[in-house]
């Protein structure tokens, strides 16, 4: 098999953790793949990997945090090659693998243990008053439509399916996909969704109202956010990407993208066990008060 080897060198000095990986993956008689973009690091001279393209691999290990693992879907999911991520950051959620599992992940691989989820992706396009594309993304967790560095109340219209459904005030909304459910739109009051579930989610934050619920959306539906004049430029994050820039009176479409995610999953938890490892009470990362 040939294993790509993505890494954060932030989160894995010197690429550490990468070189163990990559000896490893030769040990078990696979290859480990990287591409050019580490030409001149310690893991671009390392001799148990091979310069090549991540097309051409079976599956992508993705080494550091859900930061990490988000950039290497947004930068590689085109290639329609499966992730799976290892955790060197501090909550990892989007990441299966502990450092100390990964000669058993491969063995896992190698022996074909494991199982294929694709994840639904966001299609994001930005239009402006006239109805001109200006920009567009994907993402995996969410669109975050927020007000700017000034506390001005950003205001906002929303539409499901063409259909009027509210004026929103407050800080912004959240568009998330059932992977994103457990990220900023939890964080915002939004609902747990698994997922596998063909939904996606629009949580309002901090709305001025007297009530703040999310709403449920089916897979191919349209959302449409119209935004008002404004004095503060607010901003769109895409899976905390700042790529487009906002005006007055610009709609936003967000959709279920044509291609999903594809994730490598092992089955060392499940998904209501990682919720209740990773989400501690009070805000502590922390359970029984041992690390």
């Amino acid at each position: 098999m040939r294993f790509g080897i993505i890494s954060n060198e932030i989160k894995d000095i010197d690429y550490a953790f990468a070189r163990h990986a990559c000896a490893s993956i030769r040990e078990h008689g696979a290859e480990a793949i990287i591409d050019g973009s580490y030409h001149n690091t310690l893991l671009g001279s390392d001799p148990n990997v091979s310069v090549s393209n991540y097309g051409s691999c079976d599956v992508i290990f993705c080494i550091g945090g859900d930061g990490t693992f988000l950039s290497a879907v947004h930068d590689h999911y085109a290639k329609n090659v499966p992730i799976i991520g290892v955790n060197l950051g501090s909550i990892g959620f989007l990441t299966e693998i502990q450092p100390d599992q990964f000669d058993d992940a491969l063995d896992r691989f190698i022996s074909g243990n494991y199982t294929i989820e694709n994840r639904i992706q966001l299609d994001v396009i930005v239009k402006d008053k006239d109805g001109i594309e200006k920009g567009r993304g994907l993402c995996l967790n969410d669109a975050v439509i927020a007000r700017g560095f000034l506390l001005h109340v950003l205001t906002v219209d929303l539409f499901i399916d063409n259909d009027y459904v509210e004026r929103l005030s407050g800080d912004g909304v959240i568009i998330s996909t059932p992977t994103g459910s457990t990220a900023y739109s939890l964080a915002a009051g939004g609902p747990i969704v698994k997922p596998e579930l063909a939904v996606f989610l629009v949580t309002p934050i901090c709305p001025h109202t007297l009530h703040n619920r999310s709403y449920v959306v089916a897979e191919d539906s349209v959302v449409e956010i119209r935004l008002k004049d404004f004095k503060e430029q607010p901003i769109i994050s895409l899976d905390g990407r700042n790529e487009i820039e906002l005006s007055p009176l610009d709609h936003i479409y967000v959709k279920k993208a044509d291609r999903p995610m594809k994730i490598a999953r092992l089955g060392y938890s499940n998904f209501y066990q990682t919720i209740r490892q990773k989400i501690r009470a009070r805000g502590s990362f922390y359970e029984d008060g041992k690390k």
